[in-house]
């Protein structure tokens, strides 16, 4: 029986299926499959591009270090040789002669025979997946001969090819260099910082402890920093070829000089009474001499004025001035007994037969000479001018000695250009006769107690002392001596041996003692990536 009230629905009432909605759900399903698939394919194929690249850095920088290590194994070889090669160092006349020989017909035997090396020098080397190899090679760049000595400059070049294990790139890289290698009786410049003539077991480092030194390196140099310790008493006595150069003559000893001919180089009446106490400007045929000092220096001054260099001598006799301009070619002497001027410039050579006792730099005044000055960092050498300061018995530096053109900064020195050349040098034994006196080179009690020398410094006789306590002693040069003694001081060191203007051939500067073979120079010029 049927209701009115029963009856089939198919749905609820407002509620009507469609046959194409099931297919229309199927089309954005899909397509959010293949996008989300593209997404997921995209940065899989990314992460491989990251995966490569980052292959090919870690590949590369592990070609960059295979390729230094070469050069580090090559320049660490060299540097090894000439630490074994212990220069400076003294040799025989004959050894000398056989390598000044060999140089001008082969050219590099001589570095080859000094570093007891062969040109060129390969070494190969590996470590895990990384291997190199390096190549390094040598030439003769210039060689300068003078009468005593030779100079010899080499240019060396290490170059190296790094590779990886199963990797086809490689790496080049290439360092240029320079050596100068010095044989003969070298200026003492050359050497510079030299204690000589004692027999010292410690080190050169453990020397430097001992004494307070602190030595900085110098520009690129890549020579040991340390004090240099010879058992050889390479410091000269014997000034005979400065004082030669000074006076423009040729004596075999200093007895050949006699007063009779002194007295005539000098200018005087001839007598065989010795030369009175004073400062001679010595006069040549082509213009100007040095300068000879007879007796006892109470106070030797430097100053700049303008253009020219002023250089004060006081003494018992008297004061004497000496003032020349390079830039204008003249030369003012001014003595006790007058004024004269000259249109040449003198020779940069002054020798002193007693003591100096005290040098140093200050400012130039018309009549009394040259003023020290202590509590100042005055320049008191000119740019440009080579001084050589050569003293028979003690020298005492009672103020700065400073070069034009030189800055300090926190104490260390900064150079931008070609600098003058300051040379104090005590000989220890008399310049006339040849007997021995005091000597030596002392920085004085009276000082500035942060003094600056700017100069290079060869001591016979009793050596190099500093007086005084808690100094602090900046040299700025050389230094040569016999004997050190710091007095519990402090001495900062920064090595400048001489540029390429002051060669071998025109230096004013004392000698070695003994034929010497000498690595003047040793730096790394450029460095290559290929």
């Amino acid at each position: 029986m049927s209701s009115a009230f029963c009856r089939k629905t198919l749905g609820w009432s407002g509620i009507f299926s469609r046959p194409n909605d099931r297919g229309s759900m199927m089309i954005v399903t899909v397509f959010l499959f293949l996008t989300f698939s593209t997404l997921a394919l995209g940065m899989i194929f990314l992460c491989q591009v990251y995966l490569k690249v980052g292959g090919f850095r870690k590949n590369a920088t592990l070609l960059e270090y295979s390729s230094e290590n070469g050069i580090k194994d090559g320049l660490r070889y060299l540097l090894e040789a000439t630490a074994r090669a212990a220069l400076p160092a003294a040799i025989s006349d004959g050894r000398y002669f056989l390598l000044r020989d060999s140089t001008r017909i082969s050219g590099i035997t001589f570095i080859e025979d000094v570093l007891q090396v062969r040109f060129p020098i390969q070494i190969r080397g590996e470590a895990g997946q990384i291997a190199w190899t390096s190549l390094t090679d040598c030439r003769l760049n210039r060689l300068i001969e003078a009468e005593t000595c030779f100079s010899a400059r080499f240019d060396w070049r290490i170059e190296s090819k790094g590779s990886l294990k199963n990797f086809i790139p490689q790496k080049t890289s290439s360092l240029d260099g320079r050596a100068e290698l010095l044989a003969g009786y070298v200026p003492l410049p050359f050497l510079p910082f030299l204690i000589s003539g004692k027999r010292i077991a410690e080190t050169g480092e453990e020397f430097a402890a001992e004494n307070r030194i602190t030595v900085r390196p110098s520009g690129s140099s890549l020579l040991p920093s340390a004090p240099v310790l010879s058992q050889e008493n390479l410091i000269p006595q014997d000034a005979l070829p400065l004082l030669e150069k000074a006076l423009h003559i040729k004596i075999f000893s200093p007895r050949d000089l006699t007063p009779v001919k002194l007295r005539s180089v000098l200018g005087l009446e001839a007598s065989t009474d010795p030369v009175p106490d004073g400062v001679y400007l010595i006069r040549t045929d082509f213009g100007l001499g040095g300068v000879f000092v007879q007796g006892d220096i109470e106070e030797l001054g430097l100053a700049i004025e303008g253009s020219s260099q002023v250089i004060s001598f006081r003494m018992e006799a008297g004061l004497w001035n000496l003032k020349f301009s390079p830039a204008e070619s003249r030369t003012i002497f001014q003595s006790p007994s007058g004024e004269e001027t000259f249109d040449f410039l003198p020779l940069g050579i002054i020798m002193v037969t007693g003591k100096i006792l005290s040098l140093g730099g200050g400012v130039a005044d018309a009549h009394e000479g040259v003023r020290l000055i202590k509590d100042q960092e005055i320049p008191s050498l000119l740019r440009g001018v080579n001084l050589t300061l050569v003293a028979a018995d003690r020298i005492t530096i009672a103020s700065h000695l400073i070069r034009e053109g030189v800055k300090w900064q926190a104490g260390i020195p900064y150079i931008k250009e070609e600098q003058a050349q300051l040379i104090i040098y005590s000989t220890g034994r008399d310049l006339l006769q040849g007997n021995p006196v005091e000597g030596g080179i002392v920085v004085a009690e009276n000082a500035p107690q942060k003094i600056k020398i700017q100069a290079s410094i060869a001591a016979q006789g009793t050596g190099f002392r500093i007086l005084g306590e808690e100094r602090d002693v900046h040299l700025l040069g050389g230094l040569q001596t016999v004997d050190y003694e710091s007095g519990g001081n402090e001495l900062h060191f920064t090595p400048l041996p001489p540029g390429t203007s002051y060669d071998i051939l025109s230096l004013p500067a004392p000698l070695s003692a003994h034929p010497v073979l000498s690595l003047s120079q040793f730096k790394a010029l450029d460095w290559k990536e290929d």
